[in-house]
């Protein structure tokens, strides 16, 4: 099990949901220009937005919240039509390929994997000097 509470870990996928956005970003205006590079922007900003919304809908419905809301449930669901929605708007206004905004959108995913990726890689390592 981990170590880490639960905020800090939520805090490193955050960083970690900001830091690629901007690597992306950067990436894409060097090699595709400023319209692809804001299309990322946009997707990733969605993509933090959607990681922030998640974070919130799921402690509003947690066990132990006295009241909670219907909407609060049908909101989980519904972040999902909307994103698709703002990504087809963003690719239709700036007329680029999907590909910038999906990768943007994709951005907390990939935040998360590599968070997961490194506390199983610091777990390792404690586990081997603990056995020493």
């Amino acid at each position: 099990m981990t170590d880490q509470s639960p905020s800090l870990s939520l805090l490193i996928i955050y960083r970690l949901t900001g830091a690629f956005g901007l690597i992306g970003f950067v990436w894409y205006f060097w090699a595709e220009g400023v319209r692809s590079a804001a299309a990322f922007a946009l997707g990733a900003l969605c993509s933090f937005g959607n990681l922030w919304l998640f974070d919130w809908i799921s402690r509003a419905i947690a066990p132990g919240i006295a009241s909670r809301k219907p909407w609060q449930a049908g909101a989980y669901f519904t972040r999902y039509v909307l994103l698709l929605g703002i990504g087809y708007a963003i690719v239709k206004a700036l007329g680029v390929s999907p590909l910038a905004v999906i990768l943007g959108l994709l951005v907390s995913a990939a935040a998360v994997l590599a968070s997961l990726i490194l506390e199983l890689i610091s777990q390792l390592l404690r586990s081997r000097t603990s056995h020493e």
